[in-house]
């Protein structure tokens, strides 16, 4: 390692230390307060995931994964002798979400929480982590509510209902909109699994990619082929044998005035064109409906269809800056399904309410009955 890299590296983990709050989150001794000799290993072991190949080669997946006989990764995050009284698992914090948030909170604005209270907009919708048993529409029979219990304090959801934080049986990777760089100059958008496990919530059918089954496995009432009530059709397997998923839709091949081409086995991240659906639907269309991610994402303006429906004008995706630091991007926080400035997580809408505007994106006037 250079000089260079090297001072880059001890800065890095003096500034986390600074501001983290957390210091056993970065694996040493707090004790002694003394960051280790091997500073690029204790570097490495969460900013590789970010391309910072010079640590362990370009493969290294950081502190989530790839544990040998020669890496120290799980005391980053457990402690064999000094988990806090009442802890769980032998974390270093207090319960699930207060060890995860050792490195991933928000009061910088940049984390899966506290991102848009950072920034002094208001959350509209999102996950409620260790404070909730409830699941909206996870009763298939009623639509309604339903009670489950989680890995959380008291059963309460937490984290580890949904990622693996081990990187172990998780969906496929995809395309997301999510950058998670605060300093690229490439923004590239970054081709991960989020860990996402393959059983949320535990629940018994595995679901190999991220798509409306992922979420279908905790909120069944809202199927339209699971539920006994009617709810919006959402391409899943109960529905088609090769359902669209988030890394698999037909999307238009053109941001901006759309006039007729669309693209099957498309992405929907790092991208506003899968949000619109033309009508007469498009041959890649045929077969399916929109899963739940068209209607369900981070906030934003996908644009709209002409009232016949056969021509579109798409906004353009647009992220220039680390999540809402830069008001005019679209979208301006890349955080779903953790939180939202929208009500219940749809992609338009306000704070307290969605009007028609969301439903025209595929239902235009003219095919109204």
């Amino acid at each position: 390692m250079n000089r260079f890299a090297r001072s880059a590296c001890v800065f890095a983990v003096g500034v986390a230390i600074l501001f983290s709050g957390a210091a056993l989150a970065y694996g040493y001794d707090e004790s002694t307060s003394t960051i280790p000799a091997s500073t690029e290993e204790n570097c490495g072991r969460c900013h590789n995931p970010f391309g910072y190949a010079i640590f362990h080669g370009p493969t290294a997946i950081g502190v989530h994964g790839g544990y040998t006989t020669t890496t120290y990764k799980c005391k980053g995050c457990h402690t064999v002798h000094r988990a806090p009284a009442g802890g769980q698992l032998l974390l270093q914090g207090a319960t699930i979400q207060a060890s995860c948030e050792s490195c991933h909170d928000g009061t910088g604005g940049r984390g899966v929480y506290g991102t848009i209270v950072a920034r002094g907009l208001q959350v509209a919708g999102d996950h409620s982590v260790e404070a909730t048993t409830v699941v909206p529409g996870g009763d298939a029979e009623s639509g309604g509510s339903a009670t489950m219990s989680f890995a959380g304090t008291g059963g309460t959801l937490t984290c580890t209902d949904c990622h693996s934080p081990h990187g172990s049986t998780v969906v496929a990777a995809f395309q997301g909109d999510r950058y998670r760089i605060a300093n690229s100059t490439t923004r590239l958008p970054l081709v991960k699994n989020r860990l996402l496990k393959q059983r949320p919530g535990n629940t018994a059918t595995a679901t190999a990619e991220y798509g409306s089954d992922w979420c279908l496995a905790c909120h069944q009432g809202r199927s339209s082929a699971l539920s006994t009530v009617h709810n919006h059709p959402a391409d899943s397997k109960a529905t088609t044998a090769t359902p669209f998923v988030y890394n698999r839709v037909a999307r238009l091949d053109v941001s901006g005035a759309w006039t007729g081409t669309t693209v099957a086995n498309q992405t929907l991240g790092f991208s506003n064109q899968g949000y619109l659906m033309p009508y007469p639907r498009t041959p890649q269309q045929a077969g399916h409906a929109p899963i739940c991610q068209q209607c369900h994402e981070d906030a934003r303006s996908v644009g709209s269809l002409s009232t016949i429906g056969n021509t579109a004008l798409v906004t353009p995706f647009l992220v220039t800056m680390p999540d809402g630091v830069e008001t005019s991007s679209n979208p301006r926080f890349q955080n779903f399904p953790h939180e939202t400035s929208n009500y219940r997580m749809l992609v338009e809408a306000t704070v307290s309410s969605f009007n028609d505007d969301l439903c025209l994106n595929c239902h235009p006037t003219s095919q109204l009955p």
